[in-house]
């Protein structure tokens, strides 16, 4: 590594899982690389536990008492969109699906919506919602956001916490949280009856049969800059970028690296495998990242490496932790047990 001011910062959830099939699906992923540098390197405590609030909280935004962070706003900054003074969910299309007395949820991964419905369906939306001051817009056919006439008294979870689960252990909560639950259900039942969902059923394609309310609120203040660049094709880390007003490259494969300052790049390719719980798709993207790091690695210029998994930690390498050769690597199946018991 460099000796210069230059830092590089990779968040990469998904990274340590959770992977619970891993074992039982008879493989490993060949990955000394990444396991050596886990082990060699200083572990040091970082804000947030997932995805979307360890990226806040790299940028030095918090969630205020009883209010979720302000995602929606922000992912719609980093869609290309003005998000104003207005208050803004992310409304996220999904696939909900009965199993036995559980509801479960499928993210729009599974759906790959096309451009005219998504068109349709919010014409529909929109005309059955505006007495209620509700405003959807989809600036991409799969990511979806929700004006409101007024910030609700409802604390939401992200997408990313409940896609394969049971919504009702997710389900908004707060003060207004029974009106929202019952437009909820008035949403699902609008957007079962729709003639998109009728063409998708007849196709044999899955339907778009309900939407998960996160991160409201408005666009906070400016954060003071902690990041010279951003390579990311991520709408959060791309709103928290322009919000921050730093160096953008809107590629998460992009190699470009700041000669001075830091540099923070996503790698969201584990996340969808880990979500969806299929260690075969994981261990692809997992080694397709060993390629990227060693990459990097070889392309050199800073002085510093941080991991950051999301899991609340982060692992910072510099050429002195490199030295370490008595920390032996440990099979990645062992830090999965170990961070996610």
């Amino acid at each position: 590594m460099a000796k210069s001011n230059a830092e590089l910062h990779l968040l990469i959830p998904g990274l340590l899982g959770p992977m619970p099939n891993l074992a039982a699906s008879g493989r490993l992923p060949a990955i000394p690389l990444i396991e050596r540098l886990l082990a060699r390197a200083d572990q040091v405590p970082v804000e947030g536990s997932d995805f979307p609030s360890t990226l806040f909280g790299l940028f030095g935004i918090e969630a205020e008492t009883g209010h979720d962070l302000p995602r929606g706003a922000v992912d719609l900054l980093g869609d290309g969109m003005a998000p104003g003074d207005s208050f803004w969910v992310r409304a996220d299309p999904v696939h909900l699906r009965p199993d036995r007395d559980r509801l479960l949820l499928f993210d729009n991964q599974l759906l790959q919506i096309e451009q005219q419905e998504s068109e349709t369906l919010l014409a529909l939306f929109n005309r059955h919602f505006a007495d209620d001051g509700l405003e959807l817009i989809a600036p991409h056919p799969d990511r979806w956001y929700l004006r409101l006439a007024e910030a609700p008294d409802l604390q939401t979870r992200p997408l990313e916490s409940v896609v394969g689960r049971n919504i009702e252990m997710f389900l908004p909560q707060g003060g207004d949280a029974r009106h929202w639950h019952r437009l909820l259900n008035e949403m699902q039942m609008l957007l079962f009856n729709a003639e998109p969902n009728r063409q998708r059923e007849l196709a044999g394609r899955v339907a778009i049969n309900g939407l998960w309310l996160s991160g409201g609120g408005r666009l906070p203040r400016s954060p003071k800059p902690r990041f010279a660049a951003v390579c990311s094709d991520d709408p959060t880390a791309l709103g928290l970028a322009r919000l921050a007003a730093v160096d953008l490259h809107a590629d998460e494969r992009d190699g470009f690296i700041a000669s001075d300052g830091a540099t923070l790049r996503t790698w969201s390719a584990l996340l969808s495998p880990v979500l969806n719980a299929d260690p075969y798709l994981w261990i692809e993207a997992l080694e397709q990242l060993e390629a990227e790091v060693a990459s990097l690695l070889r392309q050199g210029g800073f002085r510093q490496l941080t991991i950051y998994p999301c899991t609340g930690r982060g692992y910072r390498i510099t050429s002195g932790a490199m030295r370490r050769l008595w920390r032996r690597a440990r099979p990645i199946l062992q830090l999965l047990e170990s961070n996610h018991p």
